[in-house]
């Protein structure tokens, strides 16, 4: 049986010395506890899997480069939970890296047995605080609504997971996404009821550690990805939480649309003119999910509205996602 405490699986690609960087900020953040790093190598072109192997080798650490060929990160990440070995997973983006917090999740995960940790830290005074006190009893289901509603917050890269608790209910990455993929895999995790813990953690950002956004190679740029990810799981929901008419609706009628019209949004900041975009929405059949119902907040509702009647008049968001 093996004694790794933490799989930290990294999806690499072009990393320079980056990846390297992280591996050892991460181990000397974690000298307590026994970490694995799974670093998936995306066809790297430099020397990416070069520093990173010196890096594992040279101070003794436990782990390993998988090369996932050229496959999507989605691909990438469904190698690392295979192939690891930690009672607990977590992932770490270099596109999106945070200071140490790695620590905090492990002692709270595994203090209350929970399956799910994710940061509410106690000085944030928003209406996260309304839920805080029963947080560690909720429901995914429930948590899944709060998100939608926003109601509480769950920053996507930054969670840790039970291991058993992905592998026993089948909870993988969609392999043929590159954009939301993180959001969905969060949200069909949740349809599972996992024990949820929450960890009083202040995420930082780390940008020197980090890849900043002109060292990053961009996977994809086809935001359309994100809403058939969320249709997969608003699929999903369907089928094991039919009943559950909260849900549902919550999906149908919030998170679906503000997907819809996010896309909107970074199209027309990339250029792209309204015409060209209701084509698209309308082969694509997404203008039959802009709908609306009284639980649809007035903004949301007021975007969709000038969208389709006044698109022309439609202001995007600088950064809807």
């Amino acid at each position: 049986m093996s004694n790794v405490d933490i799989s930290v699986i990294i999806p690499s690609k072009n990393n320079k010395n980056k990846t390297a960087e992280i591996i050892r900020k991460i181990s000397e953040q974690t000298n307590n506890i026994e970490v694995e790093f799974i670093v998936i190598d995306m066809n790297s072109t430099d020397n990416t899997v070069l520093l990173t192997l010196n890096e594992i080798k040279d101070n003794n650490l436990r782990g390993c480069v998988i090369q996932s060929g050229g496959g999507t990160i989605s691909s990438a990440l469904n190698t690392g939970i295979f192939k690891s070995d930690g009672k607990y997973i977590t992932f770490v983006y270099p596109r999106r890296l945070y200071k140490n917090y790695i620590s905090d999740y492990y002692n709270d995960i595994e203090s209350q047995s929970a399956d799910f940790v994710f940061s509410v830290p106690s000085e944030t005074k928003n209406s996260s605080e309304l839920v805080r006190a029963g947080l560690n009893n909720i429901s995914g289901t429930d948590l899944a609504i709060g998100l939608v509603r926003s109601i509480v917050n769950v920053d996507f890269t930054a969670v840790m997971f039970k291991r058993e608790f992905l592998l026993s209910n089948h909870i993988r990455f969609y392999e043929d996404c590159n954009y939301g993929y993180a959001e969905a895999f969060i949200f069909n995790a949740l349809l599972y009821n996992p024990k949820i813990v929450y960890s009083d953690t202040e995420l930082e950002r780390d940008y020197v550690n980090g890849l900043s956004k002109e060292d990053s190679t961009a996977f994809t740029n086809n935001c359309f990805e994100r809403v058939d990810s969320i249709l997969k799981v608003a699929e999903t929901i369907r089928l094991r939480h039919k009943n559950n008419e909260a849900l549902n609706t919550a999906f149908e009628y919030q998170k679906i649309p503000s997907v819809v019209m996010s896309c909107v949004d970074i199209l027309l900041n990339e250029g792209f003119g309204y015409n060209a975009i209701k084509n698209s929405l309308h082969l694509k059949h997404y203008d039959n999910l802009l709908k609306v119902s009284k639980i649809t907040p007035l903004k949301l509702r007021k975007q969709i509205f000038k969208w389709k009647v006044m698109p022309w008049l439609y202001k995007p968001a600088n950064n809807n996602l």
